[in-house]
């Protein structure tokens, strides 16, 4: 996936208990961390959506510069 990436960034979102419940509980049957299963879930989605559109997502330009 992307695990030569240095995970620093953080993002913030709300989920409906029912949403968070159902994840906890699908973290729980992996033995793993709720956070590394959204974690897991967000580079698969990227990955197919990258494989659907035929390219991957390109840093913005701000970004590259960074780098």
């Amino acid at each position: 996936m992307y695990d030569d990436d240095v995970l620093s960034e953080r993002v913030a979102f709300r989920l409906t208990p029912e949403a968070r419940r159902k994840l906890a509980q699908w973290a729980q049957e992996e033995h793993r961390p709720l956070a590394n299963l959204v974690y897991a879930v967000i580079c698969k989605a990227i990955a197919a959506e990258e494989q659907r559109r035929g390219q991957a997502f390109e840093p913005a330009q701000t970004e590259r510069e960074a780098l």
